[in-house]
């Protein structure tokens, strides 16, 4: 399992702690719209919140975080792409990590 999640600053910041903008979390199929039009988290999303939260974080490099979770890992880095943007790896295992933090190198 190698899957990527492209998330403005603001989306990561909105499923972390569910204030701020959701920008288009909705529309990327990682959040919907409750009874009273408050944007509710997808299952897949506070999934990765929850594991994000419980997991052992520690920083590789400038702005790049790997996190060992007890379900997956995931490597967490500026999208060179587009400004203010994070790209989110979700990794099946510490083996899977530690290959994708080489790469990088």
């Amino acid at each position: 399992m190698t899957t990527s999640l492209i998330l403005t600053g603001k989306e990561w910041d909105y499923a972390l702690y569910g204030g701020g903008e959701p920008g288009q979390l909705c529309e990327k199929g990682l959040a919907s719209r409750g009874e009273n039009e408050e944007v509710v988290i997808g299952p897949e999303l506070k999934l990765i919140v929850e594991e994000y939260i419980s997991a052992a974080a520690g920083e590789v490099s400038g702005g790049v975080t790997a996190i060992r979770g007890k379900r997956f890992c995931m490597l967490i880095e500026p999208y060179p792409h587009i400004e203010g943007t994070l790209k989110i790896m979700l990794l099946k295992d510490a083996a899977a990590l530690e290959e994708a933090i080489s790469e990088r190198a």
